[in-house]
């Protein structure tokens, strides 16, 4: 009977986990400011389109536009910002296993500001999740964090993990009366705004928005394609219905196939080297989440 529904939303997954794959492609053309801005500015105007009555646009009161463009601010800038900057230094793989743990970091971050409270199986899960990324960041030898000697696209990864943790909260702790697709319009617009700066300074540095020798391919083009309309508009527009027909609980049990499908996907299409510490690296994590998910509350639905 739900056999749509749960469709669509595997469909979510696919492109929200397909995405650093295609985020790799388009990096091997395309600077991380160009790549980061065209996804999200590209996806706040096909998100327009579709929107039936623009003139509510007119009438949202300045409070309101303030919490989006802060919400936008950490869900989508500085996020992607670390996280397209941090991926062009890392791998697919590596991105797909330490953004499984951003249910964590919302967790720990709610609370502290009193929202939740942690209890001793999620503090568990919390401390086997991170100590699955420190294997995966340093490659199985410990002592390189305390060296610095780490990968630092790791580090801009996990981040990013932190900035969608805060906007996890923020989208958790506000009232805003807005509807789904001009929510997600207002997100990814103001989103691709505040990342003007940072495509700006590329320009103003003479930075080329394509690595020199390197030639625009049909393949750099649909990866940002990709990104734009399966990952920033398909995958919220599916998760969002799915959420309507079958509930949020069970919706959000989707979002847990995502490192899977990066990972399967790295390995598989990239071709990424996975050696057995990456693996020990991801089971360890996946492990940790599971045990912190493993909750009798309803679990607190967010999209990566």
């Amino acid at each position: 009977m739900n056999i749509k529904v749960y469709a669509t939303l595997s469909l979510s997954a696919f492109f929200w986990g397909g995405s650093a794959i295609a985020g790799k492609y388009a990096l091997g053309i395309f600077i991380p400011s160009v790549v980061t801005f065209v996804r999200f500015f590209l996806a706040a105007l096909i998100i327009y389109v579709f929107i039936k009555n623009k003139k509510q646009l007119l009438h949202i009161n300045v409070i309101t536009h303030l919490k989006m463009f802060v919400t936008a601010l950490f869900g989508v800038t500085l996020c992607y910002f670390f996280y397209f900057t941090g991926l062009n230094g890392s791998s697919a793989f590596n991105a797909g296993i330490i953004e499984a743990t951003i249910p964590l970091i919302t967790l720990v971050i709610a609370s502290l500001l009193g929202m939740e409270s942690v209890k001793p199986w999620q503090l568990l899960g919390l401390i086997i999740a991170y100590l699955g990324v420190a294997i995966t960041i340093s490659g199985g030898n410990l002592t390189t964090i305390t060296s610095a000697a780490y990968n630092l696209g790791d580090i801009m990864l996990l981040v990013s993990t932190l900035c969608f943790g805060i906007y996890n909260v923020l989208i958790k702790r506000w009232i805003i009366p807005l509807s789904g697709m001009v929510r997600m319009f207002l997100l990814f617009f103001y989103g691709s705004l505040a990342l003007l700066p940072w495509l700006l300074l590329d320009i103003f540095h003479q930075v080329s928005f394509c690595y020199p020798g390197r030639m625009i391919s049909a393949v750099s083009l649909g990866s940002l394609l990709f990104m734009s309309v399966g990952g920033s508009v398909l995958a919220y527009l599916f998760f969002n219905q799915g959420i309507d027909e079958i509930g949020a609980t069970k919706a959000a049990s989707f979002i847990n196939l995502v490192p899977f499908i990066t990972v399967f996907l790295s390995v598989m299409v990239l071709r990424e080297p996975a050696g057995i510490v990456k693996w020990v690296g991801a089971m360890v994590i996946i492990s940790g989440v599971m045990i912190s998910n493993h909750v009798k509350e309803p679990a607190p639905v967010s999209a990566p």
